[in-house]
């Protein structure tokens, strides 16, 4: 929607585009840490006051734009007069905010106990019934074949092999469940198999809030077999000489880090230090976070400003939701066990089942898409329960909407 020149103060395009993405006053206020009473004249009636810098302003508003996940072409207008006075249709809001919502975070605790499936196992009865040997979603991954591999996991696991190849600092974010460990070990389980020049770091510190620069030296050096030092300067040298004689000899080093989202900031910022170290201009190690979309806001530079350096050199990369892939992702695990979707599923289930996992979140209207893999899971294993103790053959849309 193009917005238009005008002379008079009507509200500015800003004000659609900031409704269209979900983003609300108080969000823009808490970005851009300025009054929420400069914010309104602005939006509404393209009022600015004399003792604010006009262009900092619009600079920080537009990349909190983007940070949202705003189009370009909708930027470009943003500081332009809308006279356009009839509101979006709820259609409208719908599509716009759904295509918004991967960007932001999800905040699982103002969901309604009743809209999330409870994990489940499936019952021995539902297995004969529906003639399986055993749970399809219980140890289902014996090798990479198994993987489900949509467009978006493929990149973040292409993305994570060449980090852990070729070097770089990248962030892995998902929700519980989206898949996050399974690609971690598919990496491992390829490193182990095909590539012994990369040495891969995994601490094992179980309590990650615990985790400091110390623990991941120790980590370092017990993969070399090296007793460490007994300061953190003496380690730092230890590991800065160990890892440029392996690289000369021609190996790759790689840590990755797991439930990254419970480090303290105070070691995610020491996770550049690591990065750094060198020998010339080659890095010597590369370094993998993986973790929940809380580390996503802890490497958020306007939420925790002392982590810059760390996020302006750190690419977050983001496992989605299923979607429309859903329906792919339930004929792998069930081709696994030479069972065909037809054979568990009427047809119209799997649009039942996005729809069912599409939830509110907080007194929002608009729905977030939940449908990560182990969501899917429960969803699935739940209705495969109630069918069979309901006396039907197959899972069909009633039965979906019907659940918990």
């Amino acid at each position: 929607m193009a917005a238009k020149k005008l002379s008079h103060a009507a509200p500015l395009y800003l004000k659609r585009v900031m409704f269209g993405a979900g983003i609300s006053q108080a969000d823009l206020h808490r970005a851009i840490r300025i009054p929420a009473s400069t914010i309104n004249g602005i939006i509404n009636h393209n009022k600015w006051p004399a003792r604010v810098n006009k262009d900092e302003i619009q600079t920080q508003t537009e990349q909190t734009l983007r940070d949202w996940g705003v189009d370009e072409s909708d930027i470009s207008h943003v500081w332009d007069y809308d006279d356009d006075d009839s509101p979006l249709t709820y259609a409208d809001q719908l599509q716009m905010r759904r295509r918004q919502q991967i960007n932001k975070p999800i905040d699982r605790s103002t969901f309604t106990n009743e809209e999330l499936p409870e994990n489940a196992m499936l019952t021995q009865q539902a297995k004969q019934h529906f003639k399986l040997i055993h749970d399809p979603f219980i140890n289902d991954i014996d090798c990479s074949e198994d993987l489900f591999m949509s467009t978006d996991q493929h990149y973040v696991k292409t993305a994570m092999h060449q980090t852990a190849r070729r070097g770089g600092f990248i962030a892995v974010v998902g929700e519980s469940g989206a898949g996050k460990t399974t690609l971690r070990r598919d990496l491992l389980d390829k490193i182990t198999r095909e590539e012994p020049n990369i040495r891969v770091v995994f601490p094992r510190i179980i309590d990650k809030t615990n985790i400091n620069a110390s623990s991941i030296c120790d980590a370092i050096l017990a993969d070399f077999d090296v007793p460490p030092k007994r300061t953190l300067e003496a380690k730092a040298r230890q590991i800065e000489k160990l890892l440029a004689e392996s690289s000369r000899a021609g190996n790759s080093h790689t840590i990755i880090i797991e439930e990254a989202h419970d480090m303290p900031i105070q070691t995610i910022k020491y996770m550049k230090r690591f990065w750094e170290l060198e020998d010339g201009f080659k890095k010597l190690i590369s370094v993998i976070l993986v973790g929940q979309p809380e580390l996503k806001m802890k490497l958020n530079e306007r939420i925790h400003p002392e982590v810059r350096e760390v996020s302006r050199r750190c690419e977050i990369i983001e496992l989605h939701p299923l979607g429309i892939n859903t329906e792919k992702y339930l004929e792998l695990k069930f081709k696994r066990l030479n069972r065909s979707l037809s054979d568990i599923f009427e047809p119209d289930a799997f649009e039942a089942i996005r729809n069912r996992l599409s939830v509110h979140q907080g007194n929002s209207r608009i729905p977030t898409d939940m449908t990560y893999p182990l969501v899917v899971n429960n969803c699935v294993t739940s209705a495969m329960n109630s069918c069979v103790e309901l006396g039907m053959e197959k899972i069909n849309a009633e039965l979906v909407r019907e659940l918990w």
